[in-house]
């Protein structure tokens, strides 16, 4: 590829030089733009820029893996996981809608949640810590990280874990009571979806928070298939695709 560089490079020196007594401004349009595409498109710009959010998260995540101040810590095994049922929340504006559709995805069974939880509160420690996990994974966070410290990141996948899709408008008027139950969000009849494959990235720290999902299944009693890809930065949605078919 370097070669490739070069000669174009030469080329592009000739018409520069005026050897060719060739006046760039009078070079068309679309030469001028070759010139300075080419050398840009050989260097991988163009090959990062086509993978995926989560591909590049990935290939952060790897990169923790291998720094030496960084220790990694799997969960359950060495951790119980995160102290909350479902990733749904004001906190961050963590309410991931497509159209009119709020998706919500279960890291615990929602079958153990406290009937009175109110999920607007996001976490429930140690409650939370008795429910099943519906997921597994692992974190990196510093060798000397304090007590109590957020992860630098988070990789979580799953199997068999349960995403409902709710009627935003119903969830608004009962958020605007501020509170929301599992008997609540029961009573909207959400549609009850099992991702068979479930992947996320989770930034958790709050000045750098991003959540990376894909997830694709199908939903409970139907032979219908649903697909789930978001991309939420801050307390903003960039990118978010729900498909049920």
């Amino acid at each position: 590829m370097k070669n490739y560089v070069n000669l174009f490079n030469s080329i592009a020196g000739y018409f520069l030089s005026g050897l060719f007594k060739i006046q760039i401004s009078k070079l068309p349009g679309f030469i001028i733009g070759l010139l300075l595409f080419i050398p840009l498109s050989c260097d991988g710009t163009e090959e990062n820029l086509s993978l995926t959010d989560l591909e590049k998260a990935k290939m952060s995540f790897d990169s923790l893996l291998e720094d030496p101040e960084n220790r990694v810590i799997s969960f359950p095994d060495e951790d119980p996981g995160i102290p909350i049922y479902a990733r749904v929340g004001p906190i961050l504006n963590q309410f991931f809608v497509a159209g009119n559709q709020l998706v919500i995805p279960f890291y615990r069974n929602p079958e153990c949640i406290p009937d009175s939880f109110n999920l607007l509160n996001y976490y429930d420690p140690p409650a939370a810590f008795g429910c099943e996990l519906m997921v597994q994974g692992r974190f990196v966070i510093e060798k000397d990280a304090e007590e109590g410290q957020f992860p630098i990141m988070a990789h979580t996948t799953g199997s068999d874990v349960p995403v409902w899709i709710v009627d935003w408008t119903g969830f608004q008027s009962l958020k605007a009571n501020g509170a929301v139950t599992i008997v609540d969000l029961e009573a909207l009849q959400p549609i009850k979806a099992i991702a068979l494959q479930f992947e996320e990235y989770l930034s958790p720290r709050i000045n750098e928070h991003q959540v990376i999902i894909e997830a694709e299944g199908i939903v409970e009693g139907t032979d219908q298939k649903f697909l789930f890809h978001l991309t939420h930065e801050g307390d903003q949605i960039q990118s978010i695709v729900l498909e049920i078919e």
